[in-house]
């Protein structure tokens, strides 16, 4: 091999730059070498990413003049090496084991880190670019994820490029810094980068040879990519994503492909003999049912087990009266979904300094209350408000999707339209951006007459310095209600933002610190997130003491959108096993919150121990004495079948948990929903 070699004084300008970025890089970062439990430097991590490095940025300074033949093979061999780098780097910053993964599995990955370099080689026409934008774009996948799966809990997939917006609005409210894991995987792929672009190709003019084989590359990747997507090669590897734990997936099948993976559900599909008319059917037949001993009178349950403290309710039989009426009908109603408002200990049992919900716990008179189950973790709060105001299900939806961005573009039937349609006047409000979760474009659609948010609020105080309180947005909650006039009824939706991860901001604003108590170790991240709890508490107290005042009938739904993205280690503390090794139902327990259902005026108090939360609508209106349209009745009937179900699974009227896949007597109700 033949090589010719100089250093030029534009490339060694290059160099030296590139040489001070990268020893700035390390030197600033020296802390991340530390090896937290001997307290010692990683000299061999260290050593190697300064190499990398330093090596990388030497043959930035080399011009290299190859033959013809030479270049195209060393051209060759970067494009097929390349991408076998990259996933080793994906899989390292993901925190899997690439050499757990099958022959088959790995080059899933390898095609498709591939079919990025080919897509960009395509369209430039020019290889180093392309080699540099492919590696770039392969790491990003693997950072992006590293974060998302840190802050998340669940690892990025291609439904959260579409919500970058809703993204970006909090990004800065989260801890983003170099770590050991972006340093050494960014420092082999830039050592990788700089010994691929020793070669050089690109054509400044194109011509008709230099487009034909373009446009022959880029038939090659569609044709590719839609072959992947055909249920022939799902069949034949086995491919399969796992809904209820997609974390567990992403390591089985490997980040590229189980990111590939995600985009093949973007679109649901029709369901088979789909019409207006089959609906229709579907409907009826629910309610004209009598073998299925539905009652009559709704969601009013019947407790069938009184010992102990924790009590199902659910319905078995037709019951005389129902438990969730009311001789006052038409009050006014607010809806609270407050941010990853949650009580961590259904997942086990750990002491505090302070209590962390005793107002909330001691809400019983005039109460109806319960577990709700959702089917988000973490994040993805529009996915919890799409599923309570519309009485629609995440389950049949693909999994990953976030139904306000991709799938509302027109009307949309919800308890807004249908309240407004009997006399109320329908408002949101969400003191954040209007534009997260494209809410003010989605709520006009669901039938909201106005939406307030952040900049609506006079005067806010906040907490960790990034989110406006619970408080102040009571506050504001307090002067929609005070500002609408006498006979008005009032329905207001009101998303809290307080409680927002992450939980390492600056404790300004918290007014009194929660502390773990016992046998658990420091958890910061917990600790902050019990002390916001707390003052939601807090202010929680100040809103019901509010209403009980007030002489309007007034009735407030209040629940919780997520469990929040804390320590892993703590989560597995509390329910005593790894979070791979959880079954069905102890994983349903990751999706449950508290709700409750207020009112200052009299109703038979009622606790629901499973309930999901696309019938909870439909139980606030009952209570309320509204009239249901027959799709709410349809929920009303369907609920005392399948009374919880969410994306990852149901549970039928003994409480017993069930996947998707099984073949049993409630079948026909999940296919008919």
């Amino acid at each position: 091999m033949h090589l010719q070699y100089q250093v030029t004084k534009q490339r060694l300008k290059i160099a030296v730059l590139l040489s001070i970025v990268a020893i700035l890089l390390v030197g600033l970062n020296i802390d991340i070498f530390v090896d937290e439990e001997t307290n010692s430097i990683r000299n061999a991590g260290m050593g190697l990413i300064v190499l990398l490095l330093l090596t990388g940025c030497y043959m930035q300074s080399v011009e290299v003049k190859m033959r013809p033949v030479v270049n195209a093979v060393w051209m060759m061999a970067g494009f097929v090496v390349l991408p076998y780098v990259m996933v080793y780097v994906i899989e390292y910053l993901s925190g899997h084991d690439v050499t757990l993964l099958s022959k088959e599995l790995f080059g899933l990955n390898y095609f498709w880190c591939q079919m990025v370099y080919a897509l960009l080689f395509a369209v430039t026409n020019h290889y180093r670019w392309s080699v540099v934008l492919g590696s770039v774009l392969c790491y990003l996948v693997g950072g992006i994820n590293h974060f998302v799966q840190l802050f998340r809990g669940s690892p990025f997939q291609v439904s959260d490029i579409l919500a970058v917006g809703t993204a970006a609005d909090v990004a800065g409210n989260y801890i983003i810094a170099v770590n050991y894991e972006l340093l050494m995987a960014g420092s082999i792929t830039f050592f990788a980068i700089s010994l691929a672009i020793l070669a050089d190709y690109h054509n400044k003019r194109r011509n008709w040879k230099t487009i034909t084989a373009s446009a022959i590359l880029l038939v090659y990747v569609a044709v590719s990519a839609s072959y992947f997507y055909s249920d022939k090669l799902w069949n034949k590897y086995n491919l399969a994503i796992d809904y209820w734990n997609p974390l567990m997936s992403y390591t089985n099948n490997g980040t590229m492909l189980s990111f590939a993976m995600s985009a093949k559900n973007m679109t649901p599909e029709k369901p088979e003999n789909y019409s207006a008319e089959q609906v229709k059917n579907t409907v009826q037949q629910m309610l004209d049912s009598e073998g299925n001993r539905i009652s009559e009178l709704g969601m009013g349950v019947q407790m069938l087990n009184t010992s102990g403290t924790s009590v199902r309710y659910v319905m078995k039989e037709p019951i005389a009266q129902t438990t969730t009426q009311s001789s006052v009908t038409m009050p006014n109603i607010i809806a609270i979904m407050n941010e990853s408002y949650a009580d961590l200990n259904l997942l086990g049992n750990y002491r505090t300094s302070v209590p962390v919900m005793e107002f909330a716990k001691s809400l019983n008179k005039d109460t109806i209350k319960g577990n709700l189950s959702v089917s988000v973790l973490g994040g993805g709060t529009c996915n919890t408000e799409f599923e309570f105001l519309t009485g629609l299900n995440m389950a049949f939806l693909p999994s990953g999707v976030m139904a306000y961005s991709q799938y509302i573009d027109g009307e949309i039937e919800s308890m807004a339209s249908i309240l407004k349609e009997q006399g109320y006047t329908s408002i949101a409000f969400h003191p954040g951006k209007p534009t997260s979760w494209s809410r003010d474009t989605v709520y006009p659609d669901m039938g909201f007459e106005a939406f307030y948010t952040e900049a609506d609020v006079k005067d806010p105080t906040y907490m960790r310095g990034a989110y406006i309180t619970d408080s102040s947005n009571y506050q504001k909650v307090i002067e929609l209600f005070e500002a609408k006039e006498k006979d008005e009824k009032l329905f207001l939706f009101n998303v809290t933002i307080q409680n927002h991860g992450g939980y390492y901001l600056d404790t300004i604003g918290i007014p009194k610190w929660v502390s773990l108590m016992g046998d658990y170790g420091h958890y910061v991240q917990t600790e902050q997130y019990l002390s916001i709890m707390k003052a939601s508490d807090m202010a929680l107290k100040e809103l019901i003491t509010y209403f009980q005042d007030v002489d309007e009938p007034t009735m407030i739904v209040f629940f919780g959108d997520h469990q929040p993205s804390v320590e892993t280690a703590f989560i597995e503390e509390l329910m005593g096993k790894p979070l791979n090794a959880l079954n069905m139902e102890e994983v349903q327990k990751r999706y449950k919150v508290p709700f409750f259902i207020w009112a200052n005026y009299d109703i038979e108090e009622a606790y629901y121990e499973n309930i999901s939360v696309n019938y909870l609508s439909t139980l606030a209106m009952e209570v309320a004495g509204v009239e249901l349209p027959e799709y709410n009745q349809y929920l009303s009937r369907l609920y005392q079948q399948v009374p919880m179900l969410n994306a990852l699974g149901y549970a039928d009227a003994n409480g017993e948990y069930h996947y998707f896949s099984e073949e049993n007597e409630l079948t026909p109700y999940l296919n008919g929903y």
